[in-house]
This record gives C-alpha cells, sequence and structure tokens, in this order.
C-alpha cells in the first residue's frame, strides 16, 4: 500500500515510502508552496527521465542516467522511486535484460504512484 510519511518522528525510511513529505519539508522551511514547486519540477521531469532510461544505450550513459534519478528521488522524499533507482544503477549490462525490464516496469508503476499522490497533495 502507498505511503505519505509525514511524521517528523525520524522513523526509518523504506523502500514502501511513496513520498515523506516531513524530509522535503526539512528543505523547503515547511513552506507549501516551495514544496509544491519543487515536487512539480521533479514530476514533470520523470517522464524524460523514464524514456531516457527505455532508450540508453551504454553502461556509461546507464550509471549516470540512475545516479541522477536516485539522487533527485531521495532529495525530494520519493524514497521508492528512489530506492529502486539505486536497485537499477548495477544492472547495467545486456546479460541483465530481464532483471532490467521487470526493475523499469516496477519503476514506471512508482512513478505513476508519485504522481497520483503528489496531485493529490499539491492540487
Amino acid at each position: 500500500m502507498a505511503q505519505v510519511a509525514g511524521s517528523k518522528s525520524g522513523r526509518k525510511k523504506t523502500a514502501s515510502v511513496i513520498f515523506d513529505r516531513a524530509h522535503l519539508a526539512q528543505y523547503t522551511m515547511d513552506s507549501p508552496e516551495l514544496e509544491r514547486e519543487i515536487i512539480s519540477l521533479f514530476v514533470a521531469q520523470l517522464p524524460a527521465i523514464l524514456d531516457r532510461l527505455q532508450s540508453v544505450d551504454s553502461s556509461a550513459d546507464w550509471r549516470i542516467a540512475t545516479h541522477t534519478l536516485k539522487g533527485s528521488a531521495l532529495a525530494v522524499g520519493a524514497y521508492k522511486i528512489g530506492e529502486l533507482a539505486k536497485k537499477l544503477e548495477p544492472v547495467n549490462s545486456p546479460e541483465q535484460d530481464a532483471k532490467r525490464k521487470k526493475l523499469l516496469s516496477g519503476l514506471a508503476r512508482a512513478v505513476d504512484e508519485f504522481d497520483e499522490m503528489a496531485r493529490q497533495l499539491y492540487p
């Protein structure tokens, strides 16, 4: 089940947490307007990132794309996306194509979940 973490209790971040709003609030000084702007920029970039991951043709480009997604996602509190990007990062050889496809499918679902959650939280 999708989760939004909103407590500042310091609870451990898990891959099941779609969005940790409290994490983002630490960097936005609890400004809902700034949160909305950051999340909208992140969400706007996700389709291009997914497209890039589907068409990347070198191991180096793959590592850069997955590492960039991982960092961006974890920075805004999109933990499920960040953890999937972390799992995808080392899956950069043709021999791992089946694993890559499975993880990319999971990533696409996580992106959809995050997008829907963001639309609900920041209408």
